[in-house]
């Protein structure tokens, strides 16, 4: 079945990408294969009343060609027993991690191409034919993502919201804020994780962010607007933790400075999305403590102002390194060679080769809306 796919590319050419298309295992990416095979790769830890959902959401595809590898990820549920109910691969390891889980499925993973699916969540029928469809038109991307709408715990639509308009230059639209949202609405070449590294497993949260700027970073990317996935709200979102959230945000924005610390664009659209990182995790924190103060559920009040009180700290730290890259870009504007910014923890491991690259003007307000930063 195929599909009417609008999306939009970088606008970077091909001699940008050197790596990735002359790749040795990266035939396909010049020819691509109507039959290819889509790994979709599901951890799971404490999800296990999910899983079937999530499992039932990829066995009522429209492309056929597919494998489900279920990760469990040392959950002390019933995941094995749900597992065993459908035609899965499943593999059992200790507790690793969301990062952990998703290397081992790419380790273990056939397909040419790849979708990682958290168990509490669900893919729409079109999805994977709909990325197979935006690789045809664009295979040279290293990978293209979609759109999401959010369900309640019981499956119900929660709400959905269109796709806002974006930089056409990817890497500085991510820069500014996470507008891919959420992580199964992605489809990746497979060999992208050869040349990148797969997701890094010192990231409690956020893993998928970091892995979105490294690649944007170096390659070409799509977007496409069809919805794809949805996104389920419930108490355990890692969403949830405020504080732990907009900490490793600003550790992902800021592994990315030895590449932007001479681009003035590109420092605006870091601090740009400091400042978002600030406002949103905020904004759903104090909705949260609203909600449970005005419903009696004294409880998760509490508990959400305990956050309030772990999250001012790290959003002091925050405004810190956005007024130190203000201070740099005042420098730039004066002609004057400033020192790169680095957090008090100076926790990054920068990279010895440090690039400049460059991009389009910086002229997207930060917009404060619900489709960024799920993991």
């Amino acid at each position: 079945m195929s599909h009417n796919v609008s999306s939009s590319i970088s606008s970077r050419s091909e001699s940008d990408f050197p790596a990735l298309i002359g790749h040795p295992k990266g035939e396909h990416l010049n020819g691509l294969d109507d039959k290819a095979e889509v790994s979709v790769i599901i951890p799971c830890y404490k999800q296990a009343h999910y899983l079937a959902e999530a499992i039932g959401s990829v066995l009522t595809q429209t492309y056929f060609n597919y494998e489900i590898i279920v990760i469990d990820d040392g959950s002390p549920d019933d995941t094995a027993a749900v597992a065993a109910q459908y035609p899965v691969r499943y593999i059992y390891q200790e507790n690793q991690g969301l990062s952990g889980a998703r290397n081992t499925g790419i380790d273990n993973s056939r397909g040419q191409y790849l979708v990682f699916l958290d168990a509490d969540d669900r893919l729409t029928p079109n999805a994977l034919q709909v990325g197979i469809d935006c690789f045809h038109l664009h295979p040279k991307c290293a990978f293209v993502s979609g759109h999401h709408r959010y369900i309640k715990g019981d499956g119900s639509l929660l709400n959905e919201y269109p796709p806002e308009p974006i930089d056409q230059n990817y890497y500085l639209a991510l820069l500014k804020r996470n507008y891919i949202g959420m992580h199964a609405t992605v489809m990746y070449q497979r060999h992208i994780f050869d040349i990148v590294g797969g997701f890094d497993t010192s990231l409690l949260s956020c893993e998928d962010y970091d892995l979105y700027l490294r690649i944007a970073r170096q390659f070409s990317i799509c977007r496409h607007h069809q919805i794809t996935a949805e996104y389920r709200w419930h108490d355990a979102n890692m969403t949830s933790n405020a504080s732990r959230m907009l900490a490793t945000a600003s550790t992902v924005l800021q592994s990315q400075q030895p590449y932007i610390s001479n681009n003035p664009t590109y420092l605006r659209a870091y601090r740009s999305g400091l400042k978002f990182c600030r406002y949103y995790f905020a904004y759903h924190l104090l909705t949260r403590i609203y909600r449970s103060l005005i419903s009696g559920r004294l409880k998760n009040s509490w508990t959400g102002l305990t956050q309030l009180f772990k999250y001012v700290p790290v959003w002091l730290s925050t405004l810190s390194l956005e007024l130190q890259t203000s201070a740099r870009l005042l420098l730039f504007s004066l002609k004057i060679e400033a020192p790169l910014v680095v957090s008090a923890e100076d926790s990054l491991a920068t990279s010895s080769e440090a690039e400049t690259v460059t991009g389009l003007d910086d002229s997207e307000k930060i917009t404060k809306t619900l489709t960024s930063y799920e993991s």
